[in-house]
């Protein structure tokens, strides 16, 4: 089959946002012939995707450099219903170049599979198609909405609450629509008529594999894009509600790993907290001695930063809300800790006793290879391009 991919930027491994699409594409090019269309934020390299895809197009993505035109193109986008606006895709917007491109090179395709910011640019598109939402976007700005403390921010979110409810309503236009995981689902079937399935994320187990590097010192790692209002709440709710009792019962380093810390964040660096930014390679930061904790309290999807821990052998804790869509079990593949008490009581257990903390590192490991690989999710959606809903 013929399929065109819409990406709202180049596809990476890297990249929580389009670490799905990535792989989709790796796999599904074996049986199938994928031309991809997406913006260019020049971040990213399409080199590791060139030898599987037929062709590819690009547009550059507008940068907006100072903080006056930020200011200016984000109170634009807030106050127009039909352009997506939220932080995640700040440098995103309606663009008649990539409108006029896409609408030059549908015609030749059997199927469009489109993430979800690119959805309405084929949302009236006369072919069969599938949208590749990830998770339920209007739920998560709703509960930003709710936990909001100023009339600024309260007023912010529940405009993106508005926008993106209604931008979801055009999945209606789709053949298919794939979320990550049940709770996505079902949110998503209050509202819509489109046929929605589950296509659980994947990990790559042969990359994020035990590397049996021994460190010295035991650490904990959170990982994450800092940019993100939920990794912020997340790493805030840990050094402010947990990390100080659990000093006071063991010294033990805490590392922030991931790109765009906020200010917030790069001013929590001093002798036990380490803030890194961007690295090139995470798999430094997740070797033998490290404990995954990922209390996270907002948020939607498959963390694939748990899947990558896991796969790595590690011990991870977790909130319900972190490990929500992945069918692990407690105290066996992870551990779960929803109140402060609970966390530092875990991060203790487990440094101090290894064979504690190795038992519950392997069986993740089994977890990931068994239920999470890309392979497995791709089989999926073939399934999903394959079955009687898709009319060929």
């Amino acid at each position: 089959m013929k399929i065109l991919v819409l990406c709202h930027d180049i596809p990476s491994m890297n990249v929580g946002a389009t670490i799905p699409i990535y792989h989709m594409i790796r796999e599904l090019s074996d049986v199938h012939s994928i031309d991809l269309i997406s913006f260019d934020s020049h971040k990213y390299d399409i080199k590791d995707l060139t030898k599987h895809l037929n062709d590819f197009k690009s547009i550059d993505i507008e940068e907006y450099l100072s903080t006056k035109d930020q200011l200016l193109y984000t109170l634009k986008n807030m106050l127009t219903i039909d352009n997506l606006k939220t932080r995640s895709f700040l440098n995103y917007y309606y663009n008649k170049d990539m409108n006029r491109l896409i609408n030059e090179n549908t015609d030749s395709y059997d199927l469009i599979i489109t993430d979800m910011p690119m959805a309405f640019y084929v949302k009236n598109c006369d072919k069969h198609k599938i949208v590749y939402a990830f998770d339920a976007v209007s739920d998560y700005n709703h509960n930003m909405y709710k936990k909001s403390e100023t009339l600024g921010s309260k007023l912010f979110w529940y405009l993106n609450y508005l926008k993106i409810n209604n931008y979801e309503k055009c999945y209606d236009n789709f053949d298919d629509c794939i979320v990550v995981n049940m709770k996505d689902k079902l949110l998503l079937e209050k509202k819509l008529e489109v046929p929605i399935s589950v296509v659980a994320n994947g990990v790559d187990t042969s990359y994020f594999t035990n590397t049996k590097v021994d460190d010295d010192k035991l650490k904990l790692v959170f990982l994450g894009d800092m940019s993100t209002p939920p990794n912020n709440d997340a790493v805030k709710y840990f050094v402010e509600e947990i990390y100080p009792s659990v000093l006071e019962q063991i010294r033990i380093p805490f590392y922030i790993v991931g790109r765009n810390p906020t200010q917030y964040v790069k001013n929590l660096e001093n002798k036990d907290i380490i803030v890194t930014g961007s690295v090139d390679d995470v798999r430094k930061y997740l070797s033998k001695n490290t404990i995954f904790i990922t209390p996270m309290i907002s948020g939607t999807g498959i963390k694939n930063k748990i899947l990558e821990a896991m796969s790595m052998q590690l011990a991870v804790i977790s909130t319900s809300c972190g490990i929500s869509g992945i069918d692990a079990i407690d105290e066996i593949e992870y551990i779960c800790a929803d109140d402060g008490d609970a966390f530092k009581d875990a991060i203790i257990k487990l440094c101090h006793d290894e064979e504690y903390r190795e038992f519950i590192g392997r069986n993740a490991r089994i977890l990931v290879e068994n239920k999470y690989s890309w392979k497995n999710s791709a089989q999926k959606i073939n399934d999903i391009i394959n079955k009687k809903s898709i009319k060929k």
